[in-house]
């Protein structure tokens, strides 16, 4: 029994060592120590897939490869002192600067994935309003005329937009629902937010049937006390009521979006009696950015409604040299007598915020560009109409060139497309 129970005891320690010995880490240096050379060798290469991993912006990555390639040079410094002392220093040195700056380019990467980007497009004399929200959500507020639209949806492209979640027509104007009849085609809408007041216009007739043609989408009427969540970013509406005013301008939706401690007010073409009716309601007006309304009309801003939203930045969205005088001047002075800081897409183009919440800083991705086309050999000199808007120009013309191949139609005389339904460019 005693034999027994002792090659037992044997066979477990036996066991024991074996699992001892084989857990053993052999690439460590206590198991298998590497020279300097070989150590310095690997810390070289860790360094270059942080240099790799870097260049990729996966910075994350980039700093724990630098870290590595230190701990690789600290351990030659401190197990071989005489190698190469002055060398592995000036390479710890880079390896620090490096974990630094990957570090650093991380946390920014982090905070520019938590950004609400707000675009106030440059479509001329128009209103278009993007906001990106950190969770990747879309509101797009109107669209401009029907003639913006090829710069619109290049413009929408290259922000990276793929879909719109909500899309809001602030009242049945051309300058703001005109470009949403091509974008509705072309971007999937989820839910598509209006006041309720209709229009009796050509052009509406057709916007109202592309929306009616794609049965996908929702459709809501915006209703003051309405709250709309996109992650951290909230929507109140706080115009218009169900009573809708006469005028369409006055039944513009007026949308408080907020984002930690900024908001954005938007205001469509709201004149004095909408922004009393908003007023009266007792909601928080108070704002960090105002979209000035109706342009910079004198119809609009009235000094009480400004006071209330107490902006400390203002865009004002209007086209150059405009038919209208906007902005008026009594609207600029009395902006400026508030210390409010004025943004117009006139002098500076698109006006771009990026919010983290907290702060904001401003870009300028530049004004208006509308590509202009070749015309093929067999179809110049003949009339170039354009399917969408249903305007026609006259041969040699810059914008008959600025329409789009695909939404293009060719007549031989002015008579012929207007026959077909198409009327000339006025101005």
């Amino acid at each position: 029994m005693f034999q027994r129970e002792f090659k037992y005891c044997l066979f477990i320690v036996f066991i024991a060592i074996f699992l001892l010995i084989v857990s053993q880490d052999p690439a460590s240096p206590e198991t298998n120590p590497a020279s300097p050379d070989e150590l310095n060798r690997s810390g070289y290469l860790l360094f270059k897939q942080g240099e790799q991993a870097y260049y990729r912006r996966n910075f994350e990555a980039a700093a724990s490869y630098y870290r590595q390639a230190a701990d690789l040079f600290n351990s030659i410094h401190k197990r071989h002192p005489g190698w190469s002392a002055d060398a592995l220093e000036d390479r710890l040195k880079i390896c620090r600067q490096r974990i630094e700056e990957a570090e650093r380019a991380r946390a920014e990467q982090k905070a520019g994935e938590r950004l609400l980007r707000v675009h106030f497009i440059d479509v001329g004399q128009g209103d278009c309003e993007l906001i990106q929200c950190p969770n990747g959500k879309t509101i797009l507020i109107d669209g401009g005329k029907i003639w913006c639209y090829p710069f619109l949806v290049e413009y929408l492209r290259q922000a990276g937009v793929k879909k719109i979640d909500l899309l809001i027509v602030s009242h049945p104007h051309g300058d703001h629902y005109g470009g949403l009849i091509k974008i509705l085609k072309i971007f999937p809408v989820v839910t598509l937010l209006v006041s309720g007041k209709e229009d009796t216009t050509e052009h509406y007739q057709r916007y109202l049937e592309t929306v009616k043609s794609l049965k996908s989408i929702k459709f809501k009427l915006a209703r003051v006390g309405d709250v709309y969540s996109f992650g951290d970013v909230k929507m109140l509406i706080v115009h218009p009521s169900s009573r809708l005013l006469d005028s369409p301008n006055n039944c513009s939706i007026i949308a408080k979006v907020s984002y930690g401690r900024e908001s954005f007010l938007f205001t469509g073409d709201a004149e004095e009696e909408a922004e009393h009716e908003a007023m009266s309601r007792g909601y928080n007006l108070k704002s960090t950015i105002l979209k000035v309304g109706h342009h910079g009309s004198r119809t609009s801003t009235n000094p009480g409604f400004l006071a209330r939203v107490s902006p400390r930045e203002a865009v004002i969205c209007v086209g150059k040299d405009n038919y209208y005088g906007h902005p008026k001047p009594e609207i600029l002075r009395r902006l400026k007598s508030r210390g409010i800081k004025i943004y117009r897409t006139d002098q500076d183009g698109t006006v771009l915020y990026l919010s983290n919440g907290i702060t904001h800083q401003v870009e300028f991705p530049g004004k208006a560009v509308y590509p202009e086309y070749n015309i093929p050999k067999e179809r110049r000199g003949k009339i170039i109409a354009n399917r969408e808007t249903l305007i026609y120009y006259l041969p040699r013309s810059k914008y008959g060139r600025q329409v789009p191949p695909e939404d293009r139609v060719f007549f031989d005389t002015a008579s012929a497309a207007e026959a077909a339904g198409y009327r000339r460019y006025w101005f």
